[in-house]
This record gives C-alpha cells, structure tokens and sequence, in this order.
C-alpha cells in the first residue's frame, strides 16, 4: 500500500508514518485508549512459583493529537491505515548485482515473505541459508537497505556474506561514533543495535532506506533492544531468528512491528546419520546432588549450575568423552558450556593427559581474527552456549558435547550440521550429559523428544553405568511427559 491521499494526511484518522502506524486520539473512544495504553505496555515474565511480572514498558509513542504503535498491532485493531507516507526506499544502483540461486526450498520461503506484503519473520535452523535468503530479497526488492545485529561479531559476518554474495554494493557502518547513512557512499548499512538505541538520530536519517533485516530478531522483545523497532520504520521489514519465541512472554513485541513469521521450520528436516549419546552423570557428593534453595524453597538456578559444573568428576568423565573422540582424526569436537570457569578446567585436564590436541577458545571478548583462526584449526574448540547461539559458521564442526545442562539446544546442535550429507567424512554426533536432579531429567526429556522429531538414533549410556532401574525411571518420566509437554521453539 503506498496510496496517496485525497485528504491531508494531518486530517487523517490512521496513517503510517515514519514513527509508527499514527492514530487520532479524537477518533478513538475512552475505551479503546485504555485498551491501547493496556495492551502495548508489556511486562516480561518470570517463571517462579507465582509468575512474577516485572519491569513493564511501552512499546508506543504519543503526541498531543496522535499515538505512535506498532504497524502490525495497529493494522490488526483498528484495519488498513488510510494513508503510508513511508519512503519507499532510494534505489540501488544498476551495478548491484546478487550473485548466487536460491535452493527450490529458499525460493518458496522467499516468496512467502513477498506475498505477505513484504513484512514478516523467516524462521528456520541454522544452516538452512537465513542470510541468504534475507540478501537476496533485498536485492530483488532493489532499496537501499539496513541490517540491524547485536553483536560485533554478527556484524562482521553480515559484511563478508554482503561482500560473498552481492556485487557492487558499498557498505556503510553505524556503530558507536560511525554513522556511514549517506545514499552517495553506501548502498548498505550495518547497525549495532545498542548505537541505535542509545542514540538519537535527526528525523530524515533513514528516510532514504526502503528495508530493513532484524538479524536474531528475538532480541527486540526486550525492553532496551525494543527501542530500534521505534527508530526503525521502513517500507518492507524482516525478521531473522531460529528460535524466536521468548520465555518471557514477549514475543509480541517484535511480531507487532514486524509481523508474524511467513515461513517457521520448527523442526528439522529428518536426519538419521546424527547419533545422540546420552549419557548419565550421578554422583553421591553432596556438594553436587543437593539442589540448593532459598527461603521460599524455590531451586535456585545459577547456585545449581555452578555445583554441576564445579563437580570435578563430572569434569574429569566429561574430558575423558572428549579424549575417546578425539582418537578420530576426523572428528572435530565443539565443547558447550555455561561457564568459561569449567571451559578452562577441561582444558586443564586435556593437556595435562594430551597434550598433542589442538585445543582452541570460541567465547566473547576475544579478537575476531584470533577466536576464527583458531576455530579453524582445533580438534577440540571450547565455546560459549552464548556465542554457539547465534552466527557461528564454522563447518567442519562434525560433535557436539553439551558440557552443561541446558534447555534449548536447537541452534547448539545445529552447529555440527552445517555440512551437507555427502560431504561429510564422519556422521554427526551429540553428545548429551544428563545430570540426576529432578530439573534436569525433565530438560533431557524435552531435548530427547526435539531428538526423535528430528529423526536422530538416541544411544543411552553413563558416565556412572545406568542400570536397569534408572532406565525404567527415565523412560515413565518421557511416557508421561509425553502427555503434558511441548517441544520449546
């Protein structure tokens, strides 16, 4: 829609602007301006024993005349607006060619998002071509264009995959005291999202851009990362997140602005070549088995982490797994953790009994050039969950061992994936520590079942022997999960 209208636009009920899908507050009734100040000032979740509900924010603007909400919300409550005065977008240059096909599968999902007014989320696991297919629609849609991360890792990545598989473009950067927006140098402009919200920009500075890709778009549920979705209002939008509902309930957030996904794999294709090895950790020390609590006798989370963690058998039957693989000269080991503390003990315990593996960090705060090199030529690379979440690319990655518990593993398993079927020299294996407390069997209950939807062989052994009663226990717990759970997003 970009109709031009008859009427003055200052005369307009509901028009869409630059700041959001504008509506006069003369034209609504009482009720509805309670129901918009209600609806569109969230608050994220908490799972505790009674959910507590904290930190509420708005996710609208205000004039004295207008409210400022989100396109998507705004469209759904109150119908087509009567005008857009969004700028369609200056257009890229004749030179600016996309070089590469997109898969039949990409083509689809492609046109998906074209048909859905070109506005919406790609959802789909890593590997699957995101930021492919996020390139090509930009070229295809031939505007200028911005891409938003939150990392300056992703950021670089962004701008050797623009360089990969666009010719001709002259990328720009806005990060920090960089703000490279001018439509005669840049065709392209790479955003770290805390520049953007914690900068105010003047009104016409990105009215010359017609796109805009959110990279990991979960991210903008939360309160400070929200305020992009407010600075940012182009003609076409789109989502990019494997993962994109939040546990906080605020999912609706960047859905309101950005519609919902065109396209959502939410699990992958079936894979039967990847194996699953579970394997179950107990141990009697009570500095490991006891579940700490507070006064409301609620777990306390991050007091159980670091018991599990700092259990030095559990570590030292972890390095062992790792030194079993690593007889494979093929094998190529990705190692996840919670904690860099029990990174670095692993590591301790690697060398001191082999110290002819190339051992190798992936974490934050190291230099790009130094965490990539080294990624390349590990046999055994010690990461971050945080940094295996999003972006890594590294696809001679052919194990993965889940060193600490964990929920969601759809992107960390995806990492070992990367390779396609006849390309690969060895089958891809998970490895999957499964620790005794109550929290964690019912967490390996929900990862096996994302296992099996997935069509991965599921082996089961111990770093302690599971005998037989601890295999019974495991599986009347996943029989009865069977009947009250899902698998997370």
């Amino acid at each position: 829609m970009n109709n031009v209208p008859t009427t003055p636009v200052k005369d307009l009920n509901r028009v869409v602007t630059t700041k959001g899908y504008a509506i006069k507050k003369s034209w609504l009734t009482k009720e509805q301006t309670t129901e918009l100040r209600t609806d569109l000032t969230v608050s994220p979740i908490t799972h505790a024993r009674a959910a507590a509900v904290t930190s509420a924010f708005p996710i609208y603007l205000e004039s004295a005349s207008r409210f400022y909400v989100p396109r998507v919300w705004g469209t759904k409550q109150f119908g087509e607006a009567e005008a857009n005065t969004l700028p369609v977008g200056q257009p890229l240059p004749a030179v600016v060619k996309f070089k590469g096909v997109a898969y039949d599968y990409q083509e689809n999902i492609i046109q998906s998002f074209f048909a859905n007014k070109s506005a919406g989320l790609i959802c789909v696991p890593c590997g699957k071509g995101k930021t492919f297919m996020a390139l090509n629609i930009a070229v295809r849609l031939g505007k200028r264009f911005l891409v938003v991360v939150d990392k300056e890792f992703l950021l670089n990545q962004w701008k050797k995959e623009i360089e990969g598989f666009i010719d001709g473009a002259r990328i720009g950067i806005l990060q920090g005291t960089k703000c490279e927006v001018d439509p005669k140098k840049y065709d392209v402009t790479l955003c770290m999202i805390q520049t953007l919200c914690s900068r105010d920009f003047p009104e016409d500075t990105f009215k010359t851009y017609g796109f805009t890709i959110f990279d990991e778009c979960h991210h903008l549920g939360a309160a400070y990362f929200s305020k992009t979705l407010m600075k940012i209002q182009t003609k076409a939008v789109l989502g990019l997140s494997a993962t994109p509902t939040r546990d906080d309930g605020l999912t609706k957030v960047f859905e309101w602005f950005l519609g919902e996904p065109v396209y959502w794999e939410k699990i992958r294709e079936a894979d039967e070549t990847v194996s699953v090895r579970g394997v179950r950790f107990t141990s009697s020390d009570t500095g490991y088995s006891i579940e700490p609590t507070d006064t409301n006798g609620e777990i306390v989370m991050a007091r159980l982490l670091t018991q599990v963690v700092e259990c030095a058998e559990r570590t030292k039957m972890i390095a062992g797994i790792i030194v079993d693989l690593a007889k494979d000269p093929n094998r190529r080991i990705l190692v996840l953790s919670e904690r860099i503390g029990h990174l670095n003990s692993l590591e301790a315990l690697l060398m001191e009994t082999n110290p002819g593996l190339i051992i190798r960090y992936y974490i934050g705060g190291m230099k790009e050039a130094k965490r990539e090199a080294g990624a390349a030529e590990a046999n055994v690379l010690l990461a971050s969950y945080s940094m295996a979440s999003e972006a890594m690319n590294i696809k001679s990655l052919n194990t993965v061992i889940l060193a600490s518990p964990r929920k969601k593993v759809e992107q960390s398993t995806g990492r070992i994936l990367r390779q396609r079927k006849e390309e690969r020299k060895v089958d891809p294996l998970i490895v999957d520590i499964i620790d005794q407390h109550g929290m964690y069997i019912r967490q390996w209950g929900l990862r096996s079942q994302y296992y099996k939807q997935c069509g991965y062989k599921i082996q089961r052994s111990g770093g302690r022997v599971q005998d037989r009663k601890d295999e019974e226990d495991t599986e009347k717990v996943e029989k009865a999960m069977k009947k009250c759970l899902i698998v997370d997003d």
